[in-house]
């Protein structure tokens, strides 16, 4: 499961996994990126959705999570070595 989220739509960690669980989307970790947008402007929904996409062939591939914020469901912190 994928969300894109603007800075106005972030809410607590509780929020996020009550709605995951509207989605019925089973998960263990949450990985956290974020985009800097260019000249004060925020990115757009395409280019999210581009950084997604590659945040998604990183971990189906097996590659580097070290780049990402990560929690379990409890909002506990996980690091990788």
């Amino acid at each position: 499961m994928c969300v894109d989220k603007a800075l106005d739509e972030l809410g607590s960690f509780s929020d996020l996994v009550e709605e995951s669980k509207q989605m019925q989307q089973d998960w263990q970790l949450v990985l956290i990126a974020a985009l800097s947008g260019r000249n004060g402007i925020t990115p757009s929904s395409a280019e999210a959705e581009k950084s997604l996409k590659m945040m998604l062939h990183v971990v189906e591939n097996g590659g580097d999570l070290s780049r990402y914020i990560t929690f379990d469901r409890d909002g506990i912190p996980v690091q990788f070595g």
